[in-house]
């Protein structure tokens, strides 16, 4: 039996190396959670791992900073897995308003 695949890839170079984005302690709804590792020490010094949501996540809608925002520079080639979070999100409202069907966890399949 012969299969015939097909691979959706999709080449580009990273728009950005480093910018700010707003974190917060509290969970909300439609927020990305993101555990403190992800950013790969960016918040050292920064936020005391005590006000984390159980010590380890932090929330982003990757928005501009609002009320009660922690705003953090983050290094998207240093904090490759922060960036996947960033890149699949960017995709996601990308192919919202472009694609009539598609699948809820496709960009979860993004690899850096």
């Amino acid at each position: 039996m012969q299969q015939t695949l097909q691979l959706n890839i999709i080449p580009f170079t990273a728009p950005l190396q480093e910018a700010e984005f707003a974190f917060y302690t509290t969970k909300h709804e439609g927020y990305c959670p993101i555990h403190k590792d992800d950013l790969n020490g960016a918040i050292e010094g920064i936020i005391d791992e005590s006000e984390l949501h159980y010590g380890n996540w932090l929330y982003t809608d990757f928005l501009p900073a609002k009320e009660d925002a922690i705003v953090i520079t983050v290094n998207l080639t240093d904090c490759k897995y922060f960036a996947q979070h960033y890149y699949r999100h960017i995709i996601r409202n990308h192919f919202k308003g472009v694609a009539d069907i598609m699948r809820k966890n496709f960009t979860n399949e993004i690899i850096l």
